[in-house]
């Protein structure tokens, strides 16, 4: 896992950018009242909802590093993940929020002080470049970390909207612009929520992990001499780079020091490949499948006719003929 071998550099880029913003926040926010700009209030608010995404974020890089206890077998993996899905939903509920003040601002527009907007837009482009720029590595393998890291990309973007939008009243005398800027804010910050909350979401449900194919991961299993089929499969992920598995594997009838060779090789496999680190696998003996049974989601039926019958010893007796 990344963060346990670098995980210091993000937390103190972390915690140096919650500083940092927090300033930002305050500078812009006063900005925007003194300016009567809209978007750039827009953009205060924006920068604001960073700080309880970088907390978490922090927090959930403590947690992470948590080891396993009795009560929590697994450890506090998805500790970030949990962190990634709560910041989602507070960046759609502030993009509901711009929305709304800016239909109120269309509906009744207002003079705006453009040189104060460039003045802080320019700060913020610096603050939230440096900050995602601080951030890019860590963010590649780290759902927790990439939501921190769109946030501020995204921040970028609308900074760079503003100096530009005040730019354009400044030559235009259009301050239809400003909420129309915030109104294009609002919807980047949905864009960058929305395939954070999906991903988060999809992780928490157990859903399959991005990038792989059920068919695919047992038919490569079906790879490995010795494994006829492969059924109840079911794959996981524990956080963004931690994947689990469990199924059954049919094999023939052997010693367990062959089976184990088997088992060792589908582990090796499912880690190259896949990685799949964490895997459940339990061999199960049967005659040759046919084609039909090489790869199926649900155990193979029973073919009634070719079945064996249970053996079934007779019950006990309770005569004395019998004890003796």
């Amino acid at each position: 896992m990344y963060l346990h071998t670098h995980g210091k550099l993000p937390g103190r880029v972390l915690k140096i950018s919650l500083a940092v913003t927090f300033l930002l926040v305050a500078g812009e926010m006063a900005a925007g009242v003194w300016a009567n700009s809209l978007a750039l209030i827009s953009d205060a608010w924006h920068n604001l909802t960073d700080m309880p995404s970088m907390a978490l974020a922090l927090l959930a890089l403590y947690f992470e590093k948590r080891p396993p206890t009795e009560e929590k077998t697994y450890g506090y993996h998805r500790a970030g993940v949990l962190a990634a899905f709560v910041n989602s939903l507070l960046l759609l509920a502030v993009a509901g929020y711009l929305f709304y003040e800016a239909f109120a601002r269309l509906m009744n527009p207002q003079a705006v002080g453009t040189t104060l907007m460039m003045v802080m837009g320019a700060v913020a482009l610096a603050v939230n470049g440096g900050i995602t720029w601080a951030l890019a590595r860590s963010s590649r393998t780290d759902l927790n970390l990439r939501a921190v890291f769109i946030h501020n990309l995204g921040d970028a973007a609308s900074n760079l909207a503003l100096i530009a939008g005040a730019v354009l009243i400044r030559y235009t005398g259009q301050n239809i612009l400003d909420p129309v800027m915030s109104a294009l804010i609002g919807g980047l910050i949905v864009w960058s929520a929305w395939g954070i909350l999906r991903e988060s979401a999809n992780i928490l449900l157990e859903g399959l992990p991005k990038g792989l194919k059920l068919k695919r991961v047992a038919g490569r299993m079906l790879s490995v001499s010795g494994a006829e089929e492969v059924h109840d499969i079911h794959i996981w992920s524990l956080n963004t780079h931690h994947h689990a598995l469990s199924c059954h594997v049919l094999i023939h009838d052997m010693a367990t020091s062959e089976s184990e060779k088997i088992r060792h090789q589908l582990r090796e496999l499912l880690s190259r490949e896949f990685n799949i680190t964490h895997c459940t696998i339990q061999f199960e003996h049967t005659h040759p499948p046919g084609e039909f049974h090489r790869y199926m989601p649900e155990p193979a039926p029973i073919d009634q006719a070719s079945a064996k019958p249970e053996r079934t010893d007779p019950p006990p007796s309770d005569s004395p003929k019998d004890a003796a």
